[in-house]
């Protein structure tokens, strides 16, 4: 794959000498490039530009070939279009993966019909006319039960070429009928025509609910003010597959266990029995970006549903290796419940669940960081203490386990914030302070330091920023330091990967996080040097006395 992405680099870099900026390059020159890598025999000025590209690319399968074009295409698009628009394409293994998962869940290719209302660059629509071409469906029985949706004319086009490429076709660009058509699927309307399957890799990223686009039906799988194009388009996914029918859905992990899809759950759960859930474990699993993410495969229920909810889990690794994994479970009654991952390690499945020991019980109380700097930048003094004014604390000046002062960005001097008046974003005691937001770079989720008392004594107080979280004493003294040094233990950490479904740690997740018993915990301590051992064992001893108290109970 390195090389497909040298080779990627050189052909962008040639034809920015040859076309100048790719920025001002028009979107007819853009699909025209790309086209050119279909037909290598053309004499074009495209042709000539792509040709080395095309050699290299000519050698790989099909699979792989078209997603590399379609990658291509959008390499040509300036990178901050690229990411608002989300245009990201899904790698073919990924494909592979969730098409044999709804063969093996009963979808008949030979006779199903299938639509992808986010079609892109066609990944999911040319493979399926693939599979569909090997099985011995006529092109025209293809063309009649498979279609697709896409938004963009030009990207709709390609993903046309590649499909006509896939079923051995010459490609028209002026046919009267395209397998893509060109079109808004969040704008079909509440009833639109039922497919046997449907599978979708949607857009990413939020819609403000300021927006004009807006409209009142997506509260129903989005909580307020945080509505997200991925959860608007498995809604649609839902309301387009038949009962029995199968949803197949390549999206963010975040709507597992985030604080802020619990309608999105409660949705999926009331119209869908829930079949598999699959993480993708690999860093780059879309070009150019880094999102934790998964793949989810639903059936739409047909009549009265036994209301069981027991997903299998597994994983595709950095290799594309599937691993089964155990099964997710719900870590509550409530339909909109976050979902509990089994834990990758192997460990029992319900020990973690008898812990009922929480952030609470070691005497803290976790409260979002305060300060946005680039909608208040007008308070930030960087460098300067002024009347009102109390230390920043960035996300930046968290380090695992070690004590935090305050520091700009730049760990040069110090940022304050002022205050005209006194409020309870001011902190005045010590605390723990984690990162909100970490990437899949990183090795672990939760990375904690501790604030010590004579920071918040010296400057009276301090607030930190809207990319933290601060956990505060509910009163007394809670042993800080030792607290977060269980937080940044590995076990701590992969525990909460199973009721953390994304990047974004939240206050609701650090609140259901299952911890052991303080008494368990200095126990555990007394008998085992190494703290990591010392902390499974705080888990062991803390699920044993849980048995033993529900035992005496009864």
């Amino acid at each position: 794959m390195k090389d497909v992405r040298a080779a990627l680099r050189r052909a962008i870099a040639g034809i920015e000498r040859s076309f100048n900026s790719i920025g001002n390059m028009q979107a007819r020159t853009r699909i025209a490039l790309a086209l050119s890598l279909l037909d290598r025999g053309a004499s074009t000025r495209y042709a000539r530009a792509t040709s080395d590209l095309a050699d290299f690319l000519s050698e790989l399968g099909i699979d792989d070939r078209h997603y590399w074009i379609s990658t291509f295409y959008t390499l040509l698009i300036e990178a901050s279009v690229r990411r608002e628009k989300a245009t990201y394409f899904t790698p073919p293994a990924i494909v592979d993966h969730l098409i044999k998962a709804a063969q093996r869940a009963g979808l008949d290719l030979t006779k199903a019909r299938i639509i992808d209302p986010a079609a892109g660059g066609a990944a999911f629509v040319s493979s399926i006319a693939g599979r569909m071409a090997e099985l011995g469906c006529p092109t025209r029985d293809i063309r009649t039960r498979l279609t697709g949706i896409e938004i963009d004319e030009h990207l709709a086009l390609l993903g046309d070429a590649l499909v006509a490429d896939r079923l051995g076709e010459p490609f028209d660009v002026e046919a009267d009928r395209h397998i893509l058509r060109v079109g808004d699927a969040l704008q079909l309307g509440s009833n639109p025509i039922r497919y046997d399957a449907v599978f979708v890799n949607p857009p990413y990223g939020r819609i403000l609910s300021s927006s004009s686009e807006y409209v009142p039906e997506w509260d129903a799988v989005s909580s307020p003010g945080h509505v997200n194009r991925y959860a608007l388009f498995i809604d649609l996914a839902m309301r387009l597959a038949k009962p029995g029918g199968l949803v197949a859905v390549v999206s963010p992990s975040s709507f597992i266990a985030g604080s802020l899809f619990g309608k999105l759950r409660e949705s999926i759960r009331s119209r869908t029995d829930v079949l598999r859930i699959d993480a993708l474990e690999r860093q780059d699993v879309f070009h150019d970006v880094q999102q934790d993410a998964c793949v989810s495969l639903f059936r739409i229920k047909e009549g009265r549903s036994n209301g069981s909810f027991a997903p299998s889990y597994g994983k595709l690794d950095r290799n594309w290796r599937f691993t089964a994994n155990g099964i997710v479970t719900a870590a509550t009654s409530a339909p909109t419940s976050p979902w509990t991952l089994p834990d990758r390690e192997g460990d029992d499945q319900g020990a973690m669940d008898l812990c009922s020991s929480r952030l609470s019980d070691y005497g803290v109380s976790p409260r979002a960081g305060y300060f946005v700097w680039n909608r208040e930048e007008h308070r930030l003094r960087r460098g300067c203490k002024t009347r009102g004014a109390y230390p920043l604390f960035w996300a930046k000046n968290v380090r695992p386990g070690k004590p935090c002062h305050p520091a700009s960005k730049t760990h040069s001097g110090i940022d304050f914030v002022t205050f005209e008046e006194q409020t309870s974003a001011i902190v005045r005691t010590a605390s723990i302070i984690l990162q909100r937001t970490t990437n899949s770079k990183q090795s672990k989720r939760l990375v904690a330091g501790v604030i010590p008392q004579k920071v918040a004594k010296k400057y009276r107080g301090y607030v930190s920023e809207n990319h933290t979280i601060l956990l505060v004493p509910k009163g007394g003294r809670p042993a800080l330091r030792l607290l977060c040094r269980l937080l940044n233990s590995a076990a701590v950490d992969r525990r909460y990967r199973r009721i953390g479904g994304s990047s974004s740690v939240s206050v609701g997740s650090l609140n259901s996080l299952p911890l052991p018993d303080p008494k368990c915990l200095q126990s555990a301590m007394s008998r085992v040097g190494d703290f990591e051992e010392a902390v499974e064992l705080a888990y062991g001893l803390s699920a044993a006395l849980a048995k033993r108290s529900k035992a005496a109970a009864a």
